[in-house]
């Protein structure tokens, strides 16, 4: 784990889940995400950061590359997130969780290569 990860971890209080409501597990660790991405110039911060697990930025990074309106909208919240400076608000896990499930629902039936789901089940277990 990067010692960045480990600081917000302890900033922010951070116990068993991460910001977007994913449970962490020994298979599923935390993860750091740039809010900014590196190639936009985004530097590997506190202030860029959110903590997500490895099934969480997997995840993330999947509806980015099918759906970049959804991707910021979830993002954004991620900000607000680590602005605010303490774990996510229920409301704030609500938003993403209904984000997700419209994704979940528009993307049900895709598939990526060898025929496989696109959306995995480990990333509808939050």
């Amino acid at each position: 784990m990067k010692n960045i990860t480990k600081i917000m971890i302890n900033r922010y209080s951070i116990s068993k889940i991460d910001w977007m409501g994913y449970k962490v597990s020994k298979d599923n660790p935390y993860t750091y995400h740039h809010l900014l991405k590196k190639e936009n110039g985004g530097k590997e911060t506190i202030e860029n950061g959110a903590i997500l697990t490895k099934i969480g930025h997997e995840y993330l990074n999947i509806i980015e590359s099918r759906d970049i309106e959804l991707y910021n909208y979830i993002n954004n919240i991620l900000k607000q997130i680590n602005e605010q400076g303490f774990m996510p608000l229920e409301r704030q896990l609500l938003a993403i969780d209904a984000m997700l499930k419209m994704f979940e629902k528009d993307h049900r039936y895709d598939r990526i290569s060898k025929n496989k789901r696109l959306i995995k089940e480990n990333y509808l277990k939050r």
